[in-house]
């Protein structure tokens, strides 16, 4: 093994094999608690408060900050996986 063995672990080689694609199949399959946020945050948080706009709280996925919760009738559903990067999720909303 070691550096022989042409994988992105082993100094970013650049090509692909099986132990890398497991790898990382094994970090996005362990579920994640995502983050509570707004919609928008910076300086786009910024400039909607100066328009007088609202901000809505949402959820993010913890890895590519993509929205993954959906707002309907029933409240607020969070999806198992993050539809940008794949990643596993928490579904349950803990109580704050």
């Amino acid at each position: 093994m070691g550096k022989g063995i042409g994988c992105k672990i082993y100094e970013n080689c650049g090509r692909d094999c099986t132990h890398c694609t497991a790898e990382e199949a094994k970090k996005k399959a362990k579920r994640m608690q995502p983050r509570k946020a707004t919609i928008f945050e910076g300086t786009q948080a910024e400039k909607l408060a100066a328009k007088g706009l609202k901000n809505y709280e949402t959820y993010k996925c913890p890895i590519c900050n993509w929205i993954v919760a959906d707002r309907s009738v029933l409240g607020i559903r969070i999806s198992n996986y993050c539809e940008n990067c794949g990643q596993a999720l928490e579904t349950e909303i803990t109580k704050e």
